[in-house]
């Protein structure tokens, strides 16, 4: 074939020798260079397959045309995998609740705010959380367990608004995260990168607490607390 105006290319092949001496050059990617070889290795498993054809209760198919569905099916695969390999990523690595609330901990010790609310008075802190959330979150007094309450914040986790409070022991600040619960469970500890958690559910409220206090004194934290809410001087609130 010639080609027309000024070129200098009788043929293909003169065209195609041209490009492969000084054409610009790039690397492919990995994710493409992965779908080219997957695209060449189920291509040519089709063309070796018999064109069998084979009758199952009725349906009838080739394996030539089943592994065509097959290889645009992997090809999709790959497609989207290019496409929302980020979000597939995030998805896949959502933090578990326990990582969260540690982020959140960590998040309101640093950067954040540990405090919207400012006070030891939990007369003052329960009622300034009334219409900020669709729930009244318990306030306790533990100072006489050494646990003196600071104050509160509204927070997120997991995607729902939740009760915060922040209690001082001995320098440490354990973060107590409140939202609903219809659901009764004792108490669970967990470690998560070197933060100890406790939670439980007392058929009203989940509670979380975070903090780096000993594990004991967290679960002396909770005994001060569920007893506090099971005693007579609550039942009226």
């Amino acid at each position: 074939m010639k080609y027309p105006g000024n070129s200098n290319f009788d043929n293909d092949n003169q065209l195609g020798e041209h490009i492969r001496a000084h054409a610009t050059r790039f690397d492919a990617s990995k994710e493409l260079r992965a779908c080219i070889r997957t695209q060449l290795t189920l291509k040519v498993a089709a063309q070796t397959l018999p064109n069998e054809v084979i009758s199952i209760s009725g349906f009838v198919f080739s394996w030539r045309s089943a592994t065509a569905g097959l290889i645009g099916g992997v090809l999709l695969t790959l497609a989207l995998g290019l496409v929302l390999g980020p979000q597939i990523e995030a998805f896949m690595v959502r933090p578990s609740l326990e990582s969260a609330l540690v982020s959140r901990h960590v998040y309101s010790m640093g950067q954040g705010q540990l405090f919207e609310v400012v006070s030891s008075d939990r007369h003052t802190v329960k009622p300034w959380f009334q219409g900020k959330l669709d729930f009244s979150p318990p306030v306790l007094d533990l100072a006489s367990a050494g646990f003196t309450l600071r104050g509160g914040r509204v927070d997120h986790v997991d995607g729902r608004a939740v009760a915060a409070l922040a209690y001082m022991h001995k320098q440490h600040i354990v973060n107590v995260f409140v939202w609903l619960s219809e659901k009764a469970r004792s108490p669970e500890a967990s470690t998560r990168k070197g933060f100890n958690l406790l939670h439980w559910d007392d058929g009203k409220m989940q509670i979380w607490l975070v903090s780096d206090v000993d594990a004991a004194e967290l679960n002396r934290f909770s005994q001060a607390w569920r007893e506090q809410i099971a005693g007579p001087s609550l039942m009226s609130h």
